[in-house]
């Protein structure tokens, strides 16, 4: 599982039968620091309603058809991040 923030949207006018109705996002996975690491942008089936800007849990392999596809999901929004420092 990584942490991430949504960047963009991907727009696919074909998807597999079983991508439709789904919503692929970017994202890119945060760092120890929380900020944007280069290189790490990945695009996201959206299982949870994620918005741009949105801080969220990344999943891969999570469900999609494990043994067809190697789907990156979001399985969830985050809300609040507490580091001990």
């Amino acid at each position: 599982m990584l942490l991430a923030t949504v960047t963009g949207r991907v727009v696919a006018t074909q998807k597999s039968d079983e991508l439709r109705g789904s919503n692929l996002l970017l994202v890119t996975a945060l760092g120890d620091d929380l900020e944007p690491l280069k290189d790490r942008t990945y695009v996201a089936v959206d299982c949870v309603g994620a918005g741009i800007h949105d801080q969220v849990l990344v999943e891969e392999y999570f469900a999609l058809h494990k043994q067809q596809y190697k789907a990156m999901s979001i399985i969830a929004i985050v809300e609040k991040i507490l580091q001990e420092q």
